[in-house]
């Protein structure tokens, strides 16, 4: 259903691409992520920071309102930390390593003064490999079983300046995942019934295909 909902507007957005003014650009930041659900008993999942780059392609539906479609490839995962019989604070000793290509259908909605923005949709991930890494830095790919796939909403804010023609931005965004990635039980399972969160702090490039008629 989620992929009917993605093509259907991916369908509409590009019928509209002859008569708007596009934007494309680049983007890049970071990504803290973590999971959250059942964990194992005296551990905790805490977040972990890896890296995240996309392209995108604005097109406008309105004077304030355009959809933004974003490939990205993100680094996402988790700490896992173990809380010792003889010590109260939490002992990081695995890191879970899950990288995906997704691609973000998002609604941009602009202030008036066209700098503020705010950001908001869903996004389809498609995990591309996993990997399991201990504290002596040696690592292994997960034992378990991942779901290829990840479904997300995401929503957030922004602010652009102009440089010229050309538009810079600062954007922080949340993301929270809609199913569970795994679906084991809780015995004897590293991560069992989890689901993926992230905060994204992003910083990128916007460039009109066409001359800009209402410059910030």
């Amino acid at each position: 259903m989620r992929h009917k909902l993605l093509l259907l507007i991916l369908f509409f957005t590009i019928q509209s691409i002859s008569f708007a003014q596009v934007n494309i650009g680049f983007q890049g930041g970071i990504n803290s992520s973590k999971l959250n659900g059942d964990a194992e008993p005296n551990t905790a999942y805490k977040s972990k920071v890896g890296a995240i780059f996309s392209a995108f392609v604005d097109i406008p539906v309105s004077k304030s309102i355009a959809i933004s479609i974003q490939p990205s490839y993100s680094q996402e995962g988790t700490k896992i930390s173990h809380i010792k019989k003889d010590s109260y604070y939490p002992v990081d000793s695995l890191k879970v390593k899950l990288n995906y290509f997704s691609i973000p259908v998002l609604v941009k909605v602009s202030s008036n003064n066209k700098k503020f923005y705010a950001i908001g949709g869903i996004e389809s991930a498609l995990l591309l490999n996993n990997e399991l890494t201990y504290n002596d830095g040696s690592s292994e790919p997960l034992d378990i079983s991942v779901n290829s796939w990840n479904f997300s909403i995401q929503f957030g804010t922004g602010y652009k300046f102009a440089i010229g023609n050309t538009i810079l931005f600062v954007e922080a965004r949340y993301a929270q995942g809609l199913d569970n990635i795994t679906e084991d039980p809780i015995v004897n399972d590293l991560i069992p019934r989890v689901k993926s969160s992230s905060y994204k702090l992003l910083t990128g490039i916007e460039i009109p295909l066409t001359s800009r008629k209402n410059k910030l």
